[in-house]
């Protein structure tokens, strides 16, 4: 049975620094294209003095009224281009927040700025607490990084979609959100295939790892074509991690589409060279998907 998708409600986590606004484009964007709720996202983090003081005067400490003020005249500007906007402000670092609004807010789409080496969201690109974030969502994350180009308009036109994976089954799991946005966008989606490094020796098992993944994938996506989906077209047309970086950079693709798990090629190495690069180098969005068999 083939699955059906939509984007009804949008989390977007903002720290309020100058390199989150592109950000904040491609949440609107995606906000007018599909006709969906923004709920804008932002992380407090007290130092004692002032937690106390809220406990003892019963008011909003300085940080906290400025944090509201700002996400209301985010929510202003927005509203302004018909989006219904929501505004949400909790307490702790941004790992935690991020992960116990996803749980609250239930979104379909995750979309975070992950810019550079400030305090922030930005700064755990690379790190464990991004890591935990993209691994363990429910829903799929839209990372965009520091090369992304600026630009985009409200009406959200793709070019290409890029769609990575792996052999595992888990990661074919994203094959079918992948081909839904390439429908909703009515542009082509691209494979590139990442082919697990222990295997490139061993063909016998490369072809049986690939011949399980196509099961898979035949199963969640029964609209794709069975010449597109054997083991030997998958084992022909995978691709190097540099070749997938380079194709990555190309301004071709609009949008590139990751299957992650902690299995996966891509989710063993996330904070490697690998994952930094593809996220730190890529002209476009990354959108990030889990699988669900690996979430709390």
């Amino acid at each position: 049975m083939k699955q059906t998708f939509g984007i009804k409600r949008i989390l977007f986590a903002t720290d309020f620094l100058e390199s989150s606004r592109l950000a904040l484009d491609y949440a609107v964007a995606f906000a007018h294209r599909f006709r969906a709720t923004l709920v804008f996202l932002h992380a407090v983090e007290l130092p004692p003095s002032a937690e106390a003081a809220e406990l003892v005067t019963a008011r909003a400490s300085l940080s906290r009224q400025a944090a509201e003020e700002r996400l209301k005249a985010f929510a202003a500007g927005v509203r302004r281009t018909g989006i219904e906007v929501d505004i949400l402000i909790k307490d702790g670092t941004p790992c935690q927040v991020v992960l116990a609004a996803v749980k609250e807010v239930a979104p379909d789409l995750l979309i975070l700025g992950v810019h550079g080496v400030h305090r922030g969201l930005g700064h755990l690109l690379i790190g464990s607490n991004t890591e935990k974030i993209l691994l363990s969502v429910s829903c799929p994350t839209l990372s965009v990084g520091a090369h992304v180009l600026a630009g985009i308009d409200l009406q959200l036109n793709l070019s290409e979609i890029l769609y990575c994976s792996d052999f595992t089954p888990q990661a074919a799991a994203s094959a079918p959100f992948a081909l839904w946005l390439g429908s909703e966008f009515n542009v082509p989606v691209e494979v590139c295939h990442l082919a697990p490094t222990p295997l490139e020796n061993d063909a016998d098992i490369a072809y049986k790892t690939a011949e399980l993944y196509c099961d898979e994938l035949k199963r969640d996506a029964p609209e794709i074509a069975e010449s597109w989906c054997t083991p030997a077209f998958q084992l022909r047309h995978g691709l190097t991690l540099d070749q997938i970086v380079t194709r990555a950079e190309a301004e071709t693709a609009g949008l590139i589409v990751l299957g992650v798990h902690p299995d996966s090629q891509f989710g063993r190495h996330l904070h490697t060279s690998f994952a930094y690069q593809l996220l730190t180098k890529a002209v476009c969005p990354v959108l990030t998907i889990g699988s669900k068999d690996h979430h709390d």
